[in-house]
């Protein structure tokens, strides 16, 4: 295809967004929840809702996003009719989102595919967008170091390297195995621990303590990104909760087209759905007899009314907003568990040269901003969270900043002048070379400026842990009487693979099924009660 003006690159700010199906037993176990847990209504209202006279129920899905889209795959498949998807946005994809760049997509939101063993790698792998293995420590495998005018060896560079290397299984040993450290701390508070031992085991202090608290910046990134928050308030139960089934930190990276073609596939198998863009929904009514009703932005009322309301909004918009989207408010139980399930940021931005200034055998460029070094007397926020710039596989003048935790709201407060300005300005410092230029394309998402999304995806976070709260506790409908109305997916609401695409897939199909399953006790309950 055609290379896209540059020109049309240069200042885009774009929106970007981005677990197995439950087992048979999984119904039984609703009945031994707390009753509190079921956030039912039933004590508001004066008898159980009237079975509607059609066959089959007419469903709303919230959001068009990968768990969206599959819930409406799946209903198809289940041969349920009427369905109607409605998206704020003005695309499909949700934290998905695959932008047009030359003759292929950069990847904001998902990216990668986390083990094989599950249907979107199925899918990926149909449609020939699986590329190879990845590590999630490939950015640190045989690095090129930037440091400027720093006095930086190779043997500190190593000793850090064989320092942190043991450190990913051994943070996943204490996960699974001491219950008391993995609800209590995260996976800052154990690798301070480790640091200060490591600093006095090696004598470590000054300006050479100054290399090293810029080193391990580029160790905090890859936690960061990896589960998209502050690694200070990264519990260290991620580790232990969250599993693909697959081999521990590989997962498989996507070609040019990548997501593009996955979320496409999704959406095609939607059949007969209805789908509604640029139709942000403000509020959802579920105690009404009738059924359930929504109200759009504009204040208009939805005409059809709900058997089912299937919300996959992000965790992000329902922190927020879940006082305003749901009537009447929820529980006190189902308010904690929205507040206490983390959720943060991770982003790209593609930074784009005339002129390369790298090698083409450099696979990552890791920025280490020393304190006291190349005419900085302290570190400022842009120097310390933007610590890896890897080139694009398939474009050769592009270099991806990967940010996290705190980084992306420290970025998207600039605009595309400043950031231009930041980026130039940091590797000529650590390159020595004032030739650089300044970047001709800069393309990002500011995910934290978006009120439908306001970050990229779930974590576990050091309240919730303590807590005992679960993700699944996510999923737990709000009832009408003894039946549910308003159901939840999203990668946030999957037991096990939260923060990924896969876990949004799957929970949308399992949320179908649900609402499925419901409907078929309504009809027995009402041919009983008409017998």
């Amino acid at each position: 295809s055609e290379c896209l003006p540059c020109s049309s690159f240069s200042h885009l700010s774009l929106m970007v967004s981005l677990r197995p199906p439950r087992p048979p037993f999984a119904a039984l176990l609703l009945f031994v929840l707390p009753l509190h847990a079921y956030a039912s209504i039933t004590e508001n209202v004066d008898s159980i809702p009237k079975f509607p006279s059609s066959d089959r129920p007419r469903v709303a899905v919230i959001g068009a996003g990968m768990a969206g889209l599959s819930a409406a795959r799946r209903l198809n498949e289940l041969n349920v009719a009427s369905v109607d998807i409605y998206e704020a946005l003005d695309r499909i994809g949700g934290r998905i989102h695959s932008v047009p760049y030359f003759d292929g997509f950069l990847q904001h939101g998902a990216q990668y595919i986390n083990g094989d063993q599950n249907p979107l790698y199925e899918i990926a792998n149909e449609l020939g967008v699986v590329s190879e293995v990845f590590g999630d420590l490939e950015h640190l495998d045989e690095p090129r170091f930037l440091y400027g005018d720093c006095d930086v060896s190779k043997s500190d560079l190593d000793l850090f390297i064989e320092f942190t290397t043991p450190l990913d299984p051994k943070y996943r040993s204490i996960a699974h195995e001491d219950e008391i450290v993995s609800r209590r701390d995260a996976i800052y508070d154990v690798y301070q621990r480790d640091y200060t031992t490591f600093l006095k085991e090696y004598n470590i202090t000054g300006h050479r303590r100054d290399i090293f608290d810029a080193l391990s910046l580029t160790f905090r990134s890859y936690w960061e990104f990896e589960w998209a928050s502050d690694w200070k308030d990264q519990s260290l139960r991620n580790l232990a909760d969250w599993d693909d089934k697959g081999a521990v930190g590989v997962s498989y990276s996507t070609n040019k087209i990548g997501y593009k073609a996955i979320i496409e596939k999704v959406a095609s198998g939607k059949g007969r759905a209805r789908l509604h863009l640029n139709s942000p929904i403000v509020n959802i009514k579920y105690d009404d007899e009738r059924g359930v009703i929504l109200t759009f932005s504009n204040g208009t009322r939805v005409d059809t009314i709900y058997d089912y309301v299937i919300v996959t909004t992000s965790l992000g918009h329902l922190k927020k907003y879940h006082t305003k989207l749901l009537t009447p408010n929820i529980g006190r139980f189902k308010k904690r568990v929205i507040e206490y399930i983390g959720f943060g940021g991770s982003a790209k931005v593609f930074f784009r040269w005339a002129n390369k200034f790298w090698n083409e055998e450099d696979l990552s460029l890791v920025t280490l901003a020393v304190k006291g070094c190349n005419g900085k007397e302290e570190v400022d926020p842009f120097d310390s969270e933007i610590t890896t710039l890897q080139p694009l596989e398939w474009e050769p003048n592009t270099l991806v900043a990967w940010i996290a935790g705190r980084g992306p709201k420290v970025f998207d407060e600039m605009d595309d002048g400043e950031l231009s300005f930041r980026i130039t300005d940091l590797v000529r410092r650590l390159l020595k070379n004032e030739t650089i230029e300044a970047p001709e394309i800069i393309v990002r998402s500011k995910l934290t400026k978006n009120e439908y999304l306001l970050g990229s995806y779930s974590y576990v976070s050091v309240a919730q842990a303590r807590a005992r709260i679960l993700h699944s506790d996510l999923s737990i409908p709000l009832k009408f009487g003894s039946h549910a109305r308003v159901l939840f997916a999203g990668e946030a609401t999957h037991h096990r693979l939260f923060e990924t695409a896969i876990g949004a897939f799957l929970s949308g199909r399992r949320e179908a099924d649900r609402l499925t399953e419901d409907w078929t006790s309504r009809v027995a309950a009402a041919l009983a009660g008409a017998s």
